[in-house]
């Protein structure tokens, strides 16, 4: 991530000498914030008289949010001042809300004139440019800041000493004692500073060029005796059209031209992956650096043991959350392949995926168990005597000890031991788990999937720098190849906007499946997983997000107002606070369009390390603009210390809060619901002390003349009121809990997810974009913002009115696929003459201007074409639509309910498998129509690996199909022995 602070912490260290103690709540790094963006429109309105001043002052915040408005209204219209708004979005992309940037700037404006360089007007619209009197050359820094890209955030990771260092196994402390000789020295990380040797300059990649690696390529093979992948006939098959200069039709060309960005599509079979390994291999024998991007683990691993083969320099960037996960998968496929015996299985994978660790090995005969993976004390080691200093004094620990970068775990009590400023492992240069790292400094291939770019961050061993991979690849990579496009598009808009279905009807629910597990699991075992920590934390918090979710089920279900109160749209425990808020503590002067909760950001990125006090953009103080002003704050200051620990884990709150934890703990255990619906009344008393809606401090409006009057619930400190204003005080307590145990659930789920075998592709909802790419990613159109959703389910016929409902739950915290659509950039700095890499998009389907999902806003410019013999083989396909039928009735499994589907499919696949006397089944006449005695197969997709595995039992069990059936199951699904697995 790069520095959004460095820039301003001299000029605020300066101002810090002479700040007037009036204004100590405002800090001085908010005015250089201001004077930043000040200055940034100054710059750009290049034409403006100064004497009229810096007219927009107050849309500032317009320039900093991702969207291309300065473009738009020709504001900025020449690179450099483009260059100029994306390095203040680095800088000032905490404010990039409106109601943030006008807090600020009217903050700004009350400071004393002799601090400021500008004058700002009553109205905040226009900005003056005046003389520094302190700092006098501040103007000049802030256009230095504004000239280039911020540098990198670093960190220094000491390595621990020979001896004794603890560490945490389990959440126990335990210790182990590492010897002098395992101390390994420091190996060189990765330059930064080197810029790509094809950066900034067309390459042009020749036929004969490819053609002769292809050559090398067979020619190596034949050397070394490994099977031929006939790269020569599978260039020549592949044919190349690129884009006339007329930009209305292609033509067949032998050059391919790579320049910033191209966007390539060739239908399946047109030779793109061949392209693009051949490319790989061609900028790999010149020195160039090339990262592909592919779809899985699976064929990272194919690819980089190819390009191994041949004698390359290649190395899969891989996760290292994962990795268990994906080690198992390749031992099942490797016996699904034959090999029974796990001491049978070889594969150059498992060096890639080693889990070992030696410090485990280092702990002597008192461990009772092997270290788990996530355990492993990569950066968390802490010296038992801490180190010397050159003078021989004891260096004094750390404020902040060094955390893990790709977690955030909550920090734990303050113990001596956490005094200790954590230390790397020592062993870790030659450890064979950080292997791929260490071998992706020098090798010349990287081979990604789209998750290890976006979320592994690069190891603290190798560079001070804290940056994420997509960011490395981009700054060191000549080339980078993105195989299916739009697919990668599409995760990376679903990684920064997920949703999850946590409730609906029939089995499928996500919620309803997860608590059917932990019981069958904890009951297969005989509870002993519990003996856990982790294990047990992780059941009592689902066991509270299931009480929780029962409740507000109940509530929703009963009652249509508050469902049309809690909003269609979305919910959430802070929307509804605000709701609550805004009624019983009106703002009457508030500007309705500003946007909402300023720690939204906070909420749905992924940080790691402590943010800057001065620049984390906390509410400022405003002057009180009604009398009961303070007492709204002292109850939304209860309501959001509630909302951080609603079940008061983090022991005794002031009263107020502490109130509303206890009604929580009351609504979730208390089966005597009248009772406490009066201690929800009782509550409500307490909050509404000082409310203008009950002390007559405002009036409410009356009907208008010809309206009805209002009904006694509407009108303020009628009993009917107080009743549903409790409702609503319960539910938003109720969401409040589910919503913090539910975070619970997701964070904790790696620390169970074996003892339980869980499957960790059901915890998207766990995955935060890190916060790194913040600053490049545009906000959601509708603002960042995470909450609820209640999908009412229609009416059934013959029933009452009561409705049950979907419970999704949702995070949007930026358009992820602007990263895609701006990799060359990501890697680029204007400011210091330094250009990206050159990005080839490639898909068979992201050319569909119809698809908002995977249509890519890049124009094609380069087809691929397969062979002529492939076309004719693809003309001599058949399409057709067969319906099977009930009776008069066709057979839907499209759109069936979950209750129904099941019966649907049975009934499909039986007509279609199961001849009668008098005529064939529709599959065997199907079968009967194939030439070919090699082709002669039946592929039959269905909506799942559930249905795969029905579908394939119905077919097994008719005598013409037993034992002939074969169907595809899931690399993480124990594989049984069936006559069909």
């Amino acid at each position: 991530m790069r520095s959004s602070s460095r820039w301003y912490q001299p000029i605020a260290k300066e101002l810090g000498r002479v700040w007037p103690e009036e204004s100590t709540a405002l800090k001085p790094a908010v005015l250089c914030q201001v004077e930043l963006g000040l200055r940034l429109l100054e710059r750009l309105q290049v034409d403006a008289d100064p004497a009229s001043g810096v007219a927009g002052a107050d849309g500032i915040y317009t320039l900093l949010g991702g969207y291309p408005f300065a473009t738009a209204t020709g504001l900025a219209s020449n690179p450099q001042q483009l260059a100029m708004i994306v390095n203040a979005r680095h800088l000032l992309w905490r404010l990039r809300r409106r109601r943030t940037w006008l807090q600020r700037l009217a903050a700004y404006r009350a400071l004393p004139e002799r601090l400021r360089a500008y004058r700002v007007s009553p109205d905040l619209k226009t900005a003056y440019p005046g003389a520094a009197t302190i700092v006098v050359d501040r103007l000049t820094r802030y256009d230095e800041a504004l000239s280039k890209l911020p540098d990198f955030d670093r960190h220094a990771l000491p390595l621990a000493p020979a001896g004794p260092n603890l560490f945490r196994d389990r959440r126990r402390p335990t210790s182990v004692n590492i010897p002098e000789q395992l101390r390994f020295p420091v190996m060189p990380g990765h330059d930064l500073s080197v810029i790509p040797r094809a950066a900034g300059r067309p390459l042009d990649i020749s036929r004969d060029e490819l053609h002769a690696t292809a050559q090398w390529m067979e020619n190596t093979e034949r050397e070394l005796g490994l099977p031929s992948g006939h790269w020569v006939k599978r260039l020549e098959d592949v044919h190349l059209e690129t884009l006339n200069a007329d930009g209305k039709s292609f033509q067949r060309s032998n050059i391919l031209r790579l320049d910033r960005m191209l966007h390539l599509v060739g239908m399946v079979g047109a030779g793109k992956s061949t392209l693009m390994i051949m490319v790989a291999v061609w900028a790999a024998r010149k020195g160039l650096r090339t990262t592909l991007v592919v779809g899985d683990v699976a064929e990272q691993l194919t690819l980089t043991t190819l390009f191994r083969n041949f004698g390359l320099s290649a190395a899969p960037v891989l996760g290292g959350t994962t990795r268990e996960r994906h080690t198992g998968r390749l031992h099942r496929r490797l016996a699904a392949r034959g090999s029974n015996s796990l001491l049978a299985h070889d594969h150059p994978g498992f060096d890639d995926l080693s889990t070992a660790c030696v410090i485990d090995a280092l702990r002597g005969l008192e461990a009772a168990e092997p270290l788990r993976y996530a355990d492993a004390p990569c950066v968390s080691l802490r010296p038992v005597a801490p180190p010397k200093s050159p003078d021989g004094k004891s260096e004094l620990p750390e404020t902040y000890p060094v955390t893990d970068y790709l977690t955030s775990a909550p920090a734990r009590d303050d113990t001596d031991e956490e005094r200790i400023p954590a230390h790397g492992c020592p062993i870790w240069n030659q450890c064979a788990r950080h292997s791929i790292d260490r071998d992706m400094v020098d090798a010349l291939i990287w081979v990604a999937n789209p998750a290890s770019l976006l979320q592994s961050g690069v190891p603290y061993h190798l560079n001070e720098e804290r940056l994420r991979r997509l960011e490395l690849a981009c700054l060191r990579s000549d080339i980078v190849f993105v195989d299916e496009a739009d697919r990668v598009q599409m995760q990376l808009d679903a990684a920064f906007a997920p949703s999850a279905t946590l409730v609906t009807r029939g089995p499928e629910s996500w919620l309803d499946k997860l608590h059917t597990h932990k019981i069958n699991e904890l009951a297969r075992q005989g509870r002993l997983p519990l003996s856990d920590e982790d294990v047990e934390r992780w059941a009592k918090a689902l066991d509270v997000v299931s009480s929780a979710t029962n409740r507000i089920y109940a509530m929703l279900i009963n009652d249509e107002s508050l469902r049309n109160w809690a909003d269609t749209d979305y919910f959430s425990a802070w929307t509804l606070q605000e709701k609550l808020m805004a009624e019983w503590f009106p703002e009457q002067h508030t500007d309705p369009s500003a946007p909402g909760d300023d720690k939204t950001d906070n909420d749905v990125y992924e940080t790691a390390d402590p943010l800057d006090p001065d620049e984390n953009p906390a509410d400022l103080p405003t002057p009180d603009t009604e009398p009961w002003a303070g007492r709204r704050r002292e109850v939304i200051a209860i309501f959001d210390a509630f909302r951080d620990d609603p079940l008061g884990d983090h022991g005794p709150r002031e009263p107020g809060t502490q109130t509303l934890i206890a009604g929580a703990h009351d609504l979730m255990h208390t089966l005597d619901a009248s009772a406490s619906r009066k201690r929800v009344r009782t509550m409500l008393d307490l909050l509404l002390t000082g409310a203008p809606i009950l002390d007559d401090s405002l009036t409410q409006p009356g009907p208008k003349p010809g309206e009805a009057d209002p009904d006694p619930v509407d009108i303020w400190g009628t009993e009917p009121w107080f009743e549903r204003t409790a409702l609503r005080l319960e539910f938003t307590l109720l969401l409040a809990t589910l919503h913090h145990r539910l975070n619970r659930v997701t964070f904790l789920w790696p620390q169970v997810e074996a003892a339980l075998h869980l499957d960790s592709t059901d915890n998207e909802l766990a995955r935060r974009p890190p916060l790194d790419y913040a600053p490049v990613v545009p906000e959601a159109p509708m603002g960042n913002v995470l909450g609820f959703q209640y999908l009412t389910d229609d009416p059934e016929p013959g029933k009452d009115d009561r409705r049950s409902g979907i419970l999704r739950f949702f995070r949007c915290a930026g358009v992820g696929r602007e990263l895609l659509l701006n990799l060359s950039a990501l890697g680029s700095d204007p400011g210091n003459g330094r250009s990206g890499p050159h990005v080839v998009l490639m898909s068979g389907t992201s050319w569909a201007g119809t698809s908002t999902r995977a249509h890519i806003l890049v124009p094609v410019k380069a087809i691929l074409k397969p062979h002529d013999d492939a076309l004719d083989a693809i003309r001599q396909t058949s399409f057709r639509t067969h319906f099977l039928y009930d009776g008069d009735r066709a057979l839907t499994l499209s759109g069936a309910s979950t209750e129904t589907r099941p019966a649907v499919l049975r009934q499909m696949i039986t007509r279609l498998g199961k001849s009668t006397a008098t005529q064939s089944s529709p599959l065997d006449d199907e079968l009967r129509q194939i030439g070919d005695d090699n082709r002669r197969r039946a592929l039959l997709l269905v909506g799942s690996y559930r249905e795969a595995t029905i579908a394939a039992d119905l077919l097994d069990d008719i005598p013409r199909w037993n034992r002939r059936v074969r169907v595809l199951a899931a690399d993480d699904a124990e594989l049984e022995a069936t006559p069909f697995s």
